[in-house]
């Protein structure tokens, strides 16, 4: 059993993929520093995080994407729905989610475990996360 862990700030964009607003895409990169195993990336790398974020009535989200990492890909996917909140700072809203590895390629795959996501999106649709990955491969 191989077990890999990250820690990364990836920063991107969010944008409607609908008119109604119910389905946003992010599309955000983040750049590696240095002591990260080879299948996560060595240091300058540029790792990718790409998802469909579902809105619902009630203000609450759900996610399915997609993280390249050095090594290959995870699938993700929201295990419960999450919302969006207010901050103290009124241009920015802060939000997080507990995400479940759905499946890998290359060096990830048969992955399984969590990647959490701790965010913000700014008026102007930027997005920075906060993102950690605990990833089994065995």
């Amino acid at each position: 059993m191989s077990v890999y862990r990250y820690h990364l700030q990836f920063d991107g964009k969010v944008s409607p993929q609908d008119e109604m607003g119910e389905q946003m895409g992010i599309e955000a990169e983040a750049t590696l520093t240095s002591g990260f195993d080879a299948a996560i990336g060595a240091e300058g790398v540029n790792a990718k995080f790409e998802c469909l974020v579902m809105n619902d009535m009630d203000g609450s989200f759900t996610l399915q994407g997609e993280i390249t990492l050095a090594g290959g890909t995870l699938a993700v996917s929201t295990y419960r729905p999450s919302s969006l909140e207010e901050s103290p700072d009124p241009t920015i809203q802060r939000g997080t989610a507990e995400c479940r590895i759905d499946s890998g390629t290359g060096s990830f795959t048969g992955a399984s475990g969590t990647i959490t996501l701790n965010f913000t999106v700014d008026e102007d649709a930027r997005f920075t996360d906060l993102q950690t990955g605990l990833i089994f491969v065995g």
